[in-house]
């Protein structure tokens, strides 16, 4: 009776053993973030990396990305780690980001942060998506040649700002 129970217990519990996962993703040699459960990656010719997870409910999606500056736009690590010095420079970073969402693109806050001895600019956008008002919570930064993204995109108003806080608070910068 007991080797019974023991063998209905393993078989109603593994499948929520294997439904979620988390899996840590390196994003460059100095970055790392973790996922709730393992994300797709799309590699757009190896210039940009993206790392990307939709919540089976649809609620909010999770994306990491890096991109090499070097490749696209021929920048230095030199060059980019002066330009930081500039408020200017982090200005224009986050217009550029903001206007790949779209004209109707609102800015709702936006700060600078220091992680791990590294600036961070920390910004919420709200843009229209099929309809739909999404809200984007975004931590841009660069490490050395690479600019990178870690976003939030808030799909409903059911997201879990718990999954949102867990993912942001996963993030590790080694060095500055």
């Amino acid at each position: 009776m007991n080797k019974l129970f023991l063998v209905c217990l393993i078989l109603i519990s593994s499948p929520f053993s294997v439904m979620s996962q988390e899996t840590k993703v390196q994003i460059t040699e100095n970055v790392s973030i973790t996922f709730s459960d393992k994300p797709l990656i799309r590699d757009f010719q190896g210039i940009s990396i993206q790392h990307f997870l939709r919540l089976a409910d649809s609620t909010a999606n999770f994306i990491a990305s890096k991109t090499n500056l070097e490749k696209s736009g021929g920048m230095t690590a030199d060059v980019l780690e002066a330009a930081q010095k500039q408020n200017e420079f982090w200005e224009q970073a986050q217009q550029g980001f903001i206007a790949q969402l779209g004209s109707d693109a609102t800015v709702l806050s936006s700060e600078m942060k220091e992680i791990s001895g590294k600036k961070v600019l920390h910004f919420v956008v709200n843009a229209m998506r099929n309809g739909k008002k999404v809200e984007f919570t975004i931590y841009l930064f660069f490490d050395g040649i690479y600019t990178v993204n870690i976003i939030h995109q808030k799909r409903t108003e059911d997201a879990s700002v718990q999954a949102k806080n867990k993912f942001f608070s996963s993030l590790q910068i080694i060095g500055k």
